[in-house]
């Protein structure tokens, strides 16, 4: 299986599969061609600060992500970089959870999806950012991963800032998916998955701290009526 080249994404235009929701996120494309469908996530229509400062960081870190978790069974195969602004991964043939209602995916679903991000971690991976619209339900309502342009690696000095935030990022991905159970099945958590959750990490409870610091000092300074 062979990456489209740029040439071929503006000779044949692929069906827009996802818009990017502001300026500075990619546009994704599936992209078919005898019988093979491909993800193509691609900054070109971005402007021209964001394809080559933001953009191309982004492509080059999922790339990264994608190239260190080849072989992990939910994780789309990467199928190469068609230029610095765009690259293309094997497309899996699903939804994402958004489109299911609480009650409507098993139970076990997101116990393998948990081992998945623990496969993921394990291959010095950590996701960063994960929410229901990076899980896809697969063939067999088999869990999927996408989206890895907020990865976080595990660096070679464990005691360095690098291994704090791959640590960090680890930790989040473990809660996100643990608050995806909570939110489908309520009654499902064991006990050890409670004390986990509840226990917030130091840096989520400064982030809280600051967001509500800000949001206090905004409103002050709104004008009273």
């Amino acid at each position: 299986m062979t990456t489209p080249t740029r040439d071929e994404l503006l000779a044949h235009t692929p069906a827009r599969f996802r818009l990017g929701r502001n300026l500075t996120k990619a546009d994704i494309y599936l992209w078919e061609q005898d019988g093979i469908r491909l993800i193509v996530k691609d900054y070109a229509p971005r402007p021209w600060w964001v394809r080559w400062i933001l953009g191309r960081a982004m492509v080059g870190r999922e790339v990264r992500a994608y190239q260190r978790l080849a072989g992990v069974p939910g994780i789309p195969r990467l199928i190469g970089r068609i230029d610095p602004f765009a690259f293309a991964v094997e497309f899996v043939d699903g939804r994402d959870l958004s489109h299911f209602r609480p009650g409507e995916l098993s139970l076990d679903f997101f116990d393998r999806l948990l081992l998945l991000v623990d496969a993921v971690h394990r291959a010095g991976v950590a996701q960063g950012d994960l929410h229901h619209r990076d899980v896809v339900v697969g063939p067999g309502a088999c869990p999927h991963l996408v989206d890895f342009s907020t990865a976080q690696f595990r660096g070679m000095a464990e005691g360095s800032p690098v291994g704090g935030f791959f640590r960090a990022a680890c930790t989040s991905d473990r809660r996100a998916v643990l608050k995806l159970k909570r939110r489908h099945f309520p009654s499902s958590l064991s006990e050890a998955e409670r004390l986990e959750l509840g226990h917030l990490p130091a840096w989520y409870r400064a982030g809280k701290l600051l967001r509500h610091l800000l949001h206090s000092e905004a409103a002050k300074r709104k004008p009273h009526r």
